[in-house]
């Protein structure tokens, strides 16, 4: 595990590895999001999941709902990385209700090796855009402007079928998934970064919505101060930085 503070700071780059100096964006995770490490082993990252997980929500969640994050999250995460992911985080939050809900974030950073070192980064945002229209007409499509510059959003649902054998069982377990996909392009060169948050809560998407446009404004180029972050929004405690590459 990355971190599991209260809330903290995290990095993408499309430029270097896990370890680069120069990170493309930075952006804050609120509190209740639990950050994976992409290059631990899968088995020793199950178990310190499970121990982070029980120590983060003792007596907040019952031992189902713990094991259920666990097992949802590290199928989540393997898709992730198969996909190209530098960073996945998951979540387990008490909503106004009483409820606990669950979700996943991944940011996926795509910079060409060739070609022009400066984008029109509005046309770009509204390419994509357009795409989204044609590839899910049924989505919500829209372009929105952060703090950081333009972005293209989508909402939609998809319908999966998780292995059952995850949760113990024989047959697959039919689910309904939305996701919040945010596409930036880069002001730092060529390039986008992909912020998708997964969920099956469709229940309590509007809290969601206001958790994620917390983190979308906080998207900046500039690294977070123990004063506050880049767009002048307080955190929890100091933020902790982690590295991810391309």
């Amino acid at each position: 595990m990355a971190s599991t503070d209260p809330g903290y700071a995290a990095t993408v780059s499309a430029a270097g590895p896990a370890t680069t100096d120069v990170p493309d964006l930075w952006f804050e995770l609120p509190p209740g999001f639990t950050q994976f490490d992409l290059l631990e082993v899968p088995e020793e990252r199950v178990l310190r999941m499970a121990e982070a997980v029980d120590s983060l929500f003792a007596g907040a969640a019952t031992p189902l709902q713990k094991f259920s994050l666990v097992i949802s999250g590290e199928y989540a995460l393997q898709t992730a990385i198969a996909a190209g992911a530098e960073h996945v985080s998951a979540c387990l939050l008490r909503m106004p209700d009483g409820e606990l809900s669950q979700g996943t974030l991944s940011v996926l950073v795509e910079g060409p090796d060739v070609g022009p070192q400066e984008q029109d980064r509005q046309g770009s945002a509204r390419r994509t855009a357009l795409q989204w229209r044609e590839q899910y007409p049924d989505a919500e499509v829209a372009l929105i402007m952060l703090p950081y510059g333009p972005s293209a959003l989508c909402i939609r649902d998809q319908e999966l079928e998780l292995p059952g054998v995850l949760f113990g069982l024989d047959d697959p377990i039919p689910t309904t998934i939305r996701h919040a996909q945010f596409c930036v392009p880069l002001s730092t060169g060529p390039g986008s970064a992909l912020f998708l948050f997964m969920t099956e809560d469709r229940e309590h998407w509007t809290e969601y919505l206001d958790l994620l446009g917390g983190i979308m404004k906080s998207v900046s180029t500039q690294e977070p101060t123990d004063d506050g972050p880049a767009e002048k929004r307080p955190t929890g405690k100091g933020p902790t930085k982690e590295g991810v590459a391309a």
